[in-house]
C-alpha cells in the first residue's frame, strides 16, 4: 500500500486506521475479513441428524401444517433416529389422536412430540432417557420433564 499524499510505503495501521509515517495521513479504516466459527459436530450420526433435522424444519416452515401434522412429522423422526419399534410408533400416534388438542395447545410441536415419545418407550421399558430425545429435536430434556408431567396426568384419563 501507497500514501495517495506523498507516495511513501511505510504505512502502520494505528487505532483501525491506516497511518502514512512518512506525512501522517490518515488514509481510511482498516477492514477485516469476518473470520468464520467453525461448530464442532460429533458422529456422522450425528450430522445426518441435524440435517434432517433442519431440512424437517425447512418443511414445516415451508408449508402450512396444522398442529397435530407437525407434532407426527416430529413424532416420525424421532421414532426413525431412535430405531424404535414399530409398536411405539404407533401407539404414539394414538395417544396424539386421543388427547384433546386443547389442554396441549400453545406447547412447541417438539416438545409434545418429544414427551409422548418419552412416555411411551418408558411404557414399553425401552431405554431411552430425555436427554437423548432432546438432544434428536433441539430442546431441553427439563422441558420435556415438565410436559411429562402433564401428558401423564391426561394418559392416565385415557388409560395409557
Amino acid at each position: 500500500m501507497r500514501c495517495s499524499y506523498c507516495g511513501s510505503d511505510d504505512i502502520i495501521i494505528s487505532s483501525g486506521e491506516y497511518v502514512c509515517r512518512k506525512c501522517g495521513s490518515v488514509l481510511g479504516p482498516v477492514l477485516y475479513v469476518p473470520r468464520i466459527k467453525y461448530i464442532q459436530l460429533g458422529r456422522n450420526k450425528d450430522i445426518a441428524s441435524k440435517i434432517l433435522l433442519m431440512q424437517l424444519n425447512q418443511k414445516v416452515i415451508e408449508k402450512k401444517y396444522s398442529y397435530s401434522e407437525k407434532i407426527l412429522m416430529y413424532i416420525k423422526v424421532l421414532c426413525r433416529e431412535l430405531d424404535l419399534p414399530e409398536e411405539v410408533f404407533r401407539s404414539s400416534i394414538q395417544v396424539l389422536k386421543d388427547i384433546n388438542k386443547v389442554k396441549i395447545q400453545g406447547k412447541n410441536p417438539k416438545v409434545i412430540a418429544a414427551t409422548i415419545v418419552y412416555l411411551i418407550s418408558n411404557k414399553f421399558k425401552l431405554n431411552i432417557n430425555k436427554e437423548q430425545i432432546a438432544r434428536r429435536l433441539g430442546i431441553s430434556k427439563l422441558t420435556i420433564r415438565d410436559t411429562a408431567t402433564q401428558l401423564r396426568k391426561l394418559c392416565k384419563e385415557l388409560n395409557y
